[in-house]
């Protein structure tokens, strides 16, 4: 859990909250899409995947909070404006990698402790370059919770089987999960995934968009 989600509940009076002269304080966050279904209007949002949504946070230094359609009415923003400045935002931060092989799949882990871990799954040039040094079949990303993106460069069926074994063990231990289900990364599309089990068979399947 990253100390910006810790400290979201510290966070000011909502009346004091204001975007004007912010911009380089918003920034993107994931969600499950289920998140929507409670709060349909609430939240400024984009379409991201079946199972997840694109969300906005304005950074408060210690903490941040989802920016609320409000917000933006309030500061005479477009929903465009906001994703142009908060996908800059996001490409200004460093980040490191750490990779792991297990059995002859590369597992790479982003996990900066700046709150917006998961969200890196966004910039489509970095999921490129993974994808362009890719040793195995296919790259699969998940992003369990928001504090770690993972990118496995993986080898048949047994290292899309390693993934989805990580992705739900990291989800059911993340303060603010995502999705237990990863993705398949094909040429900017993400399509989800799970393994299904047969007797001692295992087979990976596509997981098909929800309405």
């Amino acid at each position: 859990m990253s100390e910006k989600e810790a400290n979201q509940a510290n966070k000011p009076d909502r009346q004091a909250l204001s975007l004007s002269g912010q911009e380089q304080k918003v920034f993107p966050v994931l969600r499950h899409a289920s998140l929507l279904k409670k709060y349909p209007d609430r939240w400024v949002t984009k379409a991201h995947t079946a199972d997840t949504v694109l969300l906005y946070a304005l950074d408060l230094g210690e903490g941040y909070t989802l920016i609320e359609q409000s917000l933006l009415t309030t500061a005479a923003w477009t929903e465009d404006k906001l994703h142009q400045h908060a996908m800059e935002n996001l490409q200004n931060l460093p980040f490191s990698v750490k990779t792991q092989e297990v059995a002859g799949n590369s597992i790479h882990f982003i996990s900066p402790q700046d709150g917006y871990a998961a969200s890196r799954i966004l910039l489509d040039s970095v999921i490129r370059t993974f994808d362009e040094q890719k040793q195995g079949d296919a790259l699969g990303v998940a992003i369990p919770h928001q504090d770690v993106l993972v990118i496995a460069d993986m080898v048949g069926d047994a290292g899309a089987n390693l993934l989805a074994r990580l992705t739900y063990d990291f989800a059911s231990k993340g303060q603010v999960p995502i999705s237990v289900l990863p993705f398949y990364w094909e040429d900017g599309e993400l399509t989800p995934f799970i393994v299904v089990s047969h007797g001692s068979e295992t087979a990976v399947q596509r997981k098909p968009p929800t309405a």
